[in-house]
């Protein structure tokens, strides 16, 4: 399994409120048509511990494997995905990790 993460920076236009309907709503609409894609968390910030904090939510998708990661945003969902980007995000940081649980509800 692998995940990409997205650091994301709202559209300064746009109010959070905005914001987060259109990626709750339309992109997220778009992003669920992924072949391939075996999870999609959405993670709005609800509040800042730093007043510098440089994002304001991120993103995790879970795909497969690396390939599949990759071919999955190079097709036709993956253009989709391009095509709405600058519709509501200012900017955008996406990263491969490898993601280590370390603890488990009741654990």
């Amino acid at each position: 399994m692998v995940k990409l993460v997205g650091f994301i920076k709202k559209r300064p236009k746009l109010t959070p409120a905005a914001f987060a309907a259109h990626w709750l709503g339309i992109h997220a609409a778009i992003a669920r048509g992924f072949p391939g894609l075996r999870g999609y968390r959405i993670n709005l910030v609800d509040r800042v511990e730093h007043h510098d904090a440089a994002y304001e939510s991120f993103s995790e998708l879970w795909f497969e494997s690396r390939e599949g990661l990759d071919a999955a945003f190079t097709g036709p969902v993956g253009a989709q995905i391009a095509a709405d980007i600058p519709n509501f995000i200012g900017e955008l940081v996406r990263v491969v990790v490898d993601e280590h649980e370390v603890a488990l509800p009741g654990g």
